[in-house]
């Protein structure tokens, strides 16, 4: 997956304040609570506190709207670090909402923000982001002069887990061009910067994705392998969506090498049960397609034509935007 979610991995910046507590110590004098911050700066605070929350909750549309609202106040305040963070994570609610070229612009902008401010790590949070709408958007030209930009100052990427992302995002393009051994390079670097990073979310994702990479080879045993293996992690996690595209990774893989259709399809049936419950409608149609290819290989049509039409009264995917 192009992750994603986790949400897609690593991109939520929680910007929530820390409260100091003070105690204070037997015979010492009261001491007098801080001011309270001007009122711009409260309504700031608040919608970033509101956002963060949203966000956390996945309710994406109303998080949005608070997002928006923190952008506007920082802008005013002439705070641009936090107006950056509130553009970032905008970007990424419209992103998860489906407007893609909404959250291209709003990456772009927080990424300019961080350039001039020379927050090198925020910046290339931003241009990962970048890549991975860019991919999504499936504007390949674009992505391949991203890419070219961007590999000769990879190695100033001092945080391991944004290394990580962008060897996994490098990956991702590379198996797409059907450059197979660079796109394994990338993600065993990726899975290295996770690790240094103790970032467990990180590895199971690159797990994942190295087990579709596996699948385009048609190497379904190794790639059965990784299934089994990203599923674990993302178990162990408690990640509900990792867990529905291990569970169909595996099932598919299992259908391509003509293994064990019963197994099969017990996998692919619980991967669509967690897609509808997930409401993930992309998602949901793919492995409703690999689980009628299940059944008719099964001789059982008649289950078959009731999945299919479950597939045809999935509303149409619309234009990517």
């Amino acid at each position: 997956m192009s992750p994603g979610p986790r949400q897609r991995h690593g991109y939520f910046r929680n910007t929530l304040l820390v409260s100091i507590l003070i105690t204070l110590l037997p015979g010492c004098a009261s001491t007098k609570p801080p001011p309270e911050p001007p009122f711009a700066v409260s309504v700031a605070q608040r919608a970033t506190d509101k956002a963060a929350k949203l966000s956390q909750a996945q309710n994406w549309s109303a998080a949005a709207r608070e997002w928006q609202t923190a952008a506007d106040q920082y802008h005013l305040l002439n705070d641009r670090a936090h107006e950056a963070v509130a553009l970032h994570n905008l970007a990424q609610a419209k992103r998860e909402l489906g407007k893609l070229e909404e959250a291209r612009q709003l990456f772009a902008q927080a990424a300019k923000i961080n350039e001039e401010l020379k927050h090198d790590r925020e910046e290339w949070r931003n241009q990962v982001a970048l890549l991975q709408v860019e991919a999504q958007l499936d504007q390949r030209d674009v992505l391949s002069a991203k890419f070219e930009k961007l590999l000769p100052r990879a190695g100033e990427i001092s945080d391991p887990a944004i290394h990580g992302l962008f060897l996994n995002e490098l990956g991702l393009w590379q198996q797409n061009r059907q450059e197979f051994g660079a796109a394994q390079t990338a993600l065993k670097q990726a899975e290295q910067q996770f690790q240094s990073a103790k970032d467990d979310y990180g590895v199971a994702v690159v797990t994942a994705n190295r087990a579709r990479l596996c699948e385009q080879q048609k190497d379904f045993a190794a790639a059965l392998d990784a299934w089994r293996l990203a599923l674990a992690r993302f178990e162990k996690l408690a990640d509900g969506r990792g867990i529905a595209a291990a569970l169909a990774g595996e099932g598919r893989s299992l259908l391509a090498s003509s293994g064990d259709l019963g197994a099969a399809e017990k996998l692919l049936r619980r991967a669509v049960e967690s897609y509808r419950r997930l409401k993930r409608a992309d998602e949901l149609a793919d492995t409703l397609q690999a689980l009628e290819t299940c059944l008719v290989a099964q001789h059982r049509d008649t289950e078959a034509a009731e999945v299919r039409k479950e597939l045809d009264q999935l509303p149409s995917r619309p234009a990517q935007k």
